[in-house]
């Protein structure tokens, strides 16, 4: 009687290893949202040219009560900004939660920008 080499060919439930690339761990998640990098720039770049306008209209507007409440509202802007940027950088590398979390964070400051472009317009 022949004994078995190796518990694969006694055991259906057992795989055979395929041969592994030494560049990849096998135990880390597959990037699958790679291509969104360009769409989630140009959300980004988005954002930062309507922020950069409302910075031009500041630099216009001279000392004066009305200013106080605008630099307030860009400081705000430019924080928004700055989680839409995070976001966009790390959402084509994320998996799974990972990636659900960070794509509510981006979405959330594109629209806090929303309500601040709103309340900027109206001062």
């Amino acid at each position: 009687m022949s004994q078995p080499v190796s518990e694969g060919e006694s055991n259906p439930l057992v795989k055979a290893e395929q041969p592994r690339s030494p560049l990849k761990n096998p135990s880390y998640p597959q990037r699958v949202h790679v291509h969104e990098r360009a769409h989630w720039q140009g959300v980004l770049e988005s954002c930062e040219a309507r922020i950069s306008q409302a910075g031009q209209k500041l630099a216009v507007i001279g000392a004066g009560p009305n200013r106080a409440p605008l630099e307030r509202l860009y400081a705000q802007m430019l924080g928004a900004r700055d989680q839409v940027a995070d976001s966009a950088r790390r959402l084509p590398t994320e998996t799974g939660g990972l990636y659900e979390e960070d794509r509510h964070r981006l979405e959330e400051g594109v629209a806090a920008l929303d309500r601040l472009f709103k309340l900027w317009e109206s001062l």
